[in-house]
């Protein structure tokens, strides 16, 4: 079986050249102590990983201290999407409507928009707070319309919103354009149980960085009962082998969230895409109705507070 990382190569550079713009033409002064590759450097030294891609990218990978609530998964996958996703009718490409979420976007797609969908409408929670919002946004928007009555509020923090976050249409209730750093704490610590707080950060813990901030300040603030997305996590997987070698993306993140995850009770896990492609094929492809075998893999990890 092929997996399918939510986005080919192709996109996946378009998208980062459109979300780092200029910087990729912008000449810098900034020296390093280190180079790319150094073993100082969090830059990853390609050529050593394609000599040990056989260990880093096991065929059957194994994630040891995490119990991944393999119950939840076949709950999500047996009896929530039964109940919802027949509703899930969206177009393959753009319908000439800004503010409508399409399928063939090469930010969020695949199994994760699909488990998004489902789950709003099974757990239909009251507020929804989102930290980097796009076409995810669009998503969420258009379900709480359409299935929730527009009873759910939505938060987003952006720094860098596109236009259509900013259109009183589509529905947001406060667009905050800020760095998540700067925000008031409060937004997080005030979530109740049922909340949903959705997470597609930079994907890089570094001094100073929303990952850090999210980890350390955000986290063990919430509320017990409160969910969290992460997205672009593929455990059991490390991060795609194509990203590393041939993109040489040097993310982090989904190691903070496995370390986060290890022998703490005060998470659980609750889905996962990449998850739920690895260890629940069977379950997958029939709550996605494809005999044919056509699965779909994602990057979304949704866990809850537990205590």
């Amino acid at each position: 079986m092929t997996h399918r990382f939510g986005g080919a190569r192709e996109r996946s550079m378009r998208r980062l050249r459109r979300m780092l713009g200029n910087l990729f033409k912008a000449p810098t002064t900034q020296q390093t102590l280190f180079p790319a590759g150094h073993f100082y450097s969090p830059i990853v030294d390609v050529d050593e990983l394609r000599a040990r891609q056989a260990l880093v990218w096991p065929s059957r990978p194994s994630v040891l201290g995490i119990d991944f609530n393999d119950a939840h998964h076949e709950r999500v996958l047996r009896e929530y999407f039964p109940a919802f996703y027949s509703d899930f009718a969206y177009p393959k490409k753009p319908d000439g409507d800004p503010l409508s979420f399409y399928l063939d976007n090469d930010q969020f797609s695949w199994l994760d928009c699909r488990a998004l969908f489902v789950l709003l409408r099974a757990w239909r929670p009251k507020r929804f707070v989102e930290v980097g919002s796009g076409f995810s946004t669009l998503l969420v928007a258009d379900v709480n319309r359409r299935f929730l009555g527009g009873a759910m509020s939505i938060t987003c923090v952006e720094p860098y919103p596109r236009p259509f976050l900013q259109s009183r249409e589509l529905g947001i209730t406060r667009l905050l354009v800020q760095k998540v750093q700067d925000v008031d704490i409060r937004i997080f610590s005030e979530l109740d149980a049922g909340d949903v707080l959705f997470l597609d950060s930079s994907h890089v813990a570094k001094t100073g960085s929303d990952v850090n901030h999210l980890c350390f300040e955000v986290l063990p603030r919430l509320r017990q009962g409160v969910r969290v997305h992460f997205h672009d996590i593929f455990l059991p997987a490390d991060y795609p082998k194509q990203w590393v070698l041939d993109e040489n993306r040097s993310w982090n993140e989904q190691y903070v969230v496995r370390a986060l995850l290890m022998f703490n009770s005060a998470f659980r896990v609750l889905f996962g895409s990449s998850y739920a492609f690895a260890v629940h094929s069977v379950a997958l492809r029939e709550a996605l109705r494809d005999p044919g075998g056509a699965y779909y893999g994602g990057g979304s990890l949704w866990i809850e507070k537990s205590a």
